[in-house]
C-alpha cells in the first residue's frame, strides 16, 4: 500500500508541474502547427497521421476552448497513464520496487515527460499507444499457447498498434520487433491464425494513410524520404546531434543509467527472465541503432527515437532494483535534475533579459529557441493597434495575413489572425507551408486587386519584397513592432502592408 501511494503521488506532482509549464509558457512552433489539424480532419496529412488532431479535437470540447493549456491537456492526461502504465508493465515482470524505480526514470525523460508529456505533439498519443503495446505483448509471451488471453492480447495489440501508426509512422517498428522475437525466441506462434488477424486489423487501421496518399500524389512518402533518405558522405555533426541529442532528452542520468543496464544485460547480471529481456532490447535497439546509422548520412530528430528508450528504461529499473550500491541514487538525482531543467526553462523563456540570439537589429534573436513560447499575445494587441488606425483613417486597409511559411505561419495564425478575427493564408510552396496548402481551400481566399499585410519577424525574417514581387503591385515599408523582454530588445516584428493582388 505504500509504495502504490508513492506512485500516485509521483503521478499527482508530475501532472501539477506539468499543469504549472502548460500554463506558463506560449504554444512551440509544432505544437501551434499540429493545431491546424484539428481545424479541418483529415485521415492523414502533410506531416504525420490524424492521432493528434483527434486528441486536440476531445481536450479543446471540438476546439470550443482553445487555450494553450486545453490544448496541451491531452498530453498531460496521456503522461499521467503512461507513468502508471510503465508502473504496472515492471511491477509484472518484476516486483513493486522495479516498478516505482521505472516510473521514476520515466518522469525523468525530458522525451516522456515534457516533450510527449506537455507539449502537444504527435508524440503524446504515439508513447501512449506503445506502451499499451508493451503492456500486451507480455501479456502474450507469459501466457499458455493455447489460452484465450494470447488470443485477446494479439487483437489488442493489433489494434493498438495501429493507433500508434496512426500517431506517428514510427509505430511500425512495434511489429518490427514484435516479429523479430517470433522468428528468432517463438516460432510456434506463427501457426496462431490470431496472430495475422492482429496484422490485419493494423493494416485496416492505418489504410487511410495509403488512400491519402494515393489521392495526394503519396506527398507523405515523399516527403518523409527526403528527410532521411540515405546520401553518400559521412555526416558527422548529425550524428553527434542525434546520439548527444537522445542522451540529453532522456536525461543524461537516465542514459548513464541505461547504459550500465545494458552492460550488465551483456554479462548476463541482470536477474529478470529472459524472454522480457530479448523482447525489450527487440523493441528498443531496432529503433534507436537504425535512426543512429540514418544519421550518419542524413539529418535526424533525436526525439524520433524517444519511445525505444521505454523498454531500456524498464530493463534499467529491473537492474537497478537488484543491486545494492549507490548507484539507485542516480535515479533521484534525475528527477532532480528535470524538475531544475522545467523552472529553469520557464524562468528563462519568461523573464531572460533580451536574447540569446542575434543581437544584430535586422536579425535580433535569430537561434533564440525561446522566443518560438515568448508572448505572442504582445503582437496582437500592437498590430491590432496598427490594423484599427489604418481602419479609423480610412487608409487602405485588409482583413488578411500572409506569410509564405508554415512557421511562424502558424503561430501569427493562431496567436494573431484567429483572435482578431482576421483571414489567415499561407502563400507559399509546398514544402514551406506544408498541411497549409489543404487548410488554405476551407478558408477565404485572396482574389485579384484584395490587399493583405505580410507579418514576418526578424528571428525569422522573410522579405515580401523578394517573395511576392510579382503577387502584389506594391509592398509598403514595414511597421516595425519591437519586443522587450524584461527591459532588453528581444525580437522585431515586422508588418508590410501589401496592395492589390495579381494573383498566382
Amino acid at each position: 500500500m505504500f509504495l502504490k501511494n508513492k506512485i500516485a503521488s509521483l503521478i499527482l506532482v508530475a501532472t501539477i508541474i506539468r499543469c504549472i509549464i502548460a500554463l506558463t509558457i506560449d504554444l512551440g512552433n509544432d505544437e501551434v502547427y499540429y493545431i491546424n489539424y484539428a481545424h479541418h480532419l483529415q485521415w492523414n496529412y502533410f506531416d504525420h497521421p490524424p492521432m493528434v488532431a483527434l486528441l486536440i479535437k476531445l481536450t479543446t470540447l471540438n476546439l470550443e476552448i482553445t487555450s494553450d493549456f486545453f490544448i496541451r491537456l491531452g498530453s498531460i492526461i496521456l503522461a499521467a497513464f503512461n507513468t502508471y502504465l510503465i508502473y504496472l508493465i515492471t511491477k509484472k515482470i518484476k516486483n513493486e520496487k522495479s516498478g516505482l524505480i521505472a516510473a521514476l526514470l520515466f518522469t525523468s525523460s525530458i522525451y516522456s515527460s515534457i516533450i510527449a508529456g506537455i507539449f502537444i505533439m504527435p508524440d503524446a498519443p504515439q508513447l501512449f499507444f506503445w506502451i499499451c503495446c508493451l503492456y500486451f505483448q507480455i501479456n502474450i509471451i507469459t501466457s499458455s499457447e493455447d489460452s484465450k488471453t494470447v488470443n485477446q492480447n494479439l487483437l489488442f495489440f493489433g489494434i493498438c498498434t495501429g493507433l500508434c501508426i496512426m500517431s506517428k509512422v514510427h509505430g511500425v517498428f512495434l511489429w518490427f520487433g514484435f516479429g523479430l522475437y517470433i522468428l528468432f525466441y517463438d516460432r510456434k506462434k506463427l501457426l496462431n491464425p490470431y496472430l495475422y488477424l492482429a496484422i490485419l486489423l493494423s493494416i485496416l487501421i492505418v489504410s487511410p494513410i495509403l488512400f491519402w496518399n494515393i489521392n495526394n500524389d503519396f506527398i507523405t512518402y515523399s516527403f518523409h524520404s527526403n528527410r532521411v533518405a540515405i546520401n553518400r558522405g559521412i555526416n558527422i555533426d548529425s550524428f553527434l546531434r542525434e546520439f548527444l541529442g537522445g542522451a540529453m532528452y532522456n536525461n543524461p542520468l537516465n542514459y548513464f543509467l541505461i547504459g550500465t543496464a545494458l552492460i550488465a544485460v551483456w554479462k548476463n547480471k541482470i536477474y529478470l527472465k529472459v524472454i522480457y529481456t530479448r523482447l525489450f532490447l527487440l523493441q528498443s535497439l531496432p529503433l534507436i541503432l537504425i535512426l543512429l546509422f540514418v544519421s550518419l548520412f542524413r539529418d535526424t530528430l533525436p526525439h524520433w527515437s524517444g519511445p525505444g528508450f521505454i523498454a531500456l528504461i524498464i530493463l534499467t529499473a529491473c537492474y537497478l532494483s537488484d543491486i545494492k550500491t549507490k548507484l539507485g541514487k542516480v535515479v533521484f538525482y534525475a528527477i532532480y535534475l528535470i524538475v531544475a531543467i522545467s523552472f529553469i526553462g520557464i524562468l528563462a523563456i519568461n523573464f531572460y533579459p533580451g536574447t540569446f540570439g542575434s543581437k544584430n537589429e535586422d536579425t535580433l534573436g535569430q537561434g533564440d529557441v525561446t522566443l518560438d513560447m515568448y508572448d505572442w499575445d504582445y503582437f496582437k494587441t500592437e498590430f491590432n493597434k496598427i490594423h484599427e488606425k489604418n481602419r479609423a483613417e480610412k487608409r487602405i486597409s485588409t482583413n488578411f495575413i500572409i506569410n509564405n511559411k508554415w512557421f511562424p505561419g502558424s503561430h501569427i495564425d493562431n496567436y494573431i489572425a484567429q483572435p482578431l478575427e482576421l483571414n489567415f493564408v499561407a502563400l507559399g510552396t509546398l514544402g514551406d507551408i506544408h498541411t497549409y496548402d489543404w487548410l488554405n481551400k476551407y478558408r477565404p481566399s485572396l482574389k485579384k486587386g484584395d490587399n493583405a499585410y505580410f507579418i514576418t519577424v526578424s528571428n525569422n525574417f522573410s522579405n515580401p519584397n523578394e517573395i511576392y514581387r510579382t503577387k502584389f503591385k506594391k509592398v509598403n515599408t514595414p511597421t516595425i513592432i519591437k519586443q522587450y523582454r524584461n527591459n532588453k530588445p528581444t525580437r522585431n516584428m515586422l508588418v508590410y502592408l501589401m496592395e492589390d493582388y495579381i494573383g498566382k
